[in-house]
């Protein structure tokens, strides 16, 4: 689905290292690098005027972002939030690009 976008995501993922990195996939599937505005590096979060702004100018299917030193497998908090936004969720591994693709459990 997103195979195309790769080269750009990873070149945008290496230069948020040791930071998790972000973006957003819209629906005629193009990519939009955020910035990672979390203090830990271990964590992502992207700021809320932009998310906002991107979202009310393009119609978003997916987050993406980095595990830097960890396999893809989303963690319980991935899952939580990729409900919550019901959105899919890409996650890559950069140690090796390893790419997670979870989806929301729609109901």
């Amino acid at each position: 689905m997103i195979e195309h976008l790769l080269p750009n995501i990873y070149k945008h993922l290496e230069t948020e290292y040791p930071k998790e990195g972000c973006g957003l996939i819209t629906k005629d599937l193009k990519w939009i690098p955020m910035k990672n505005i979390a203090k830990k590096d271990q964590e992502f979060q992207m700021d809320s005027k932009e998310y906002t702004r991107q979202i009310l100018k393009n119609k978003i299917i997916g987050v993406v972002h980095s595990h830097p030193t960890n396999n893809a497998n989303p963690s319980d908090f991935d899952r939580v939030q990729c409900n919550a936004l019901n959105l899919d969720y890409f996650i890559i591994s950069l140690p090796n690009k390893q790419l997670y693709h979870l989806k929301p459990e729609r109901n």
